[in-house]
């Protein structure tokens, strides 16, 4: 069945309205129930898409929750201002490749190496590596007897 766009006097409602082809001219307001006048412009014509109005995926205004959004959007438009209140951007097909590109793996240099190892040192001597850890755990690597890198018992 095509769709046909309608434009509502009473209410200025504006959209896309599946319809047979025998009553294309008839439809009745979504929002009012009145009786809706055929509107003829670029977006009703076949394969086009209009974001603003056609929400046929967003459960026709009523809206669709979305978990990794963590609410109920209700068109692309208000996919876009939660994304951007939350600080988020939509990635398209054509970024995937920078986000699963492997990495090439860069060897440390011998002052980043002598750096690590300083800081680790410092870390050590001041007592700041125990952040975070339980007393019990502390005692246990203190002692020797905490598991060894395999996950045994040393």
């Amino acid at each position: 069945m095509p769709r046909y766009e309608f434009k509502c006097p009473a209410c200025d409602w504006h959209g896309l309205l599946w319809k047979s082809m025998n009553h294309c001219n008839r439809a009745l307001c979504p929002s009012c129930g009145e009786d809706v006048s055929r509107n003829y412009s670029n977006m009703g014509m076949p394969n086009t898409q209009s974001p603003a109005i056609d929400n046929k995926f967003f459960n026709n205004g009523a809206g669709e929750y979305d978990p990794g959004l963590g609410e109920v959007i209700r068109s692309r438009r208000h996919r876009q201002e939660v994304m951007e209140r939350k600080g988020l951007h939509e990635v398209s097909k054509y970024d995937k490749d920078s986000f699963t590109k492997e990495r090439e793996h860069q060897p440390m240099t011998d002052a980043e190496a002598a750096d690590q190892y300083d800081k680790a040192v410092g870390m050590v001597k001041s007592g700041e590596w125990k952040a975070g850890l339980s007393e019990e755990r502390v005692q246990e690597i203190e002692s020797g007897r905490g598991k060894d890198a395999e996950g045994t018992e040393g």
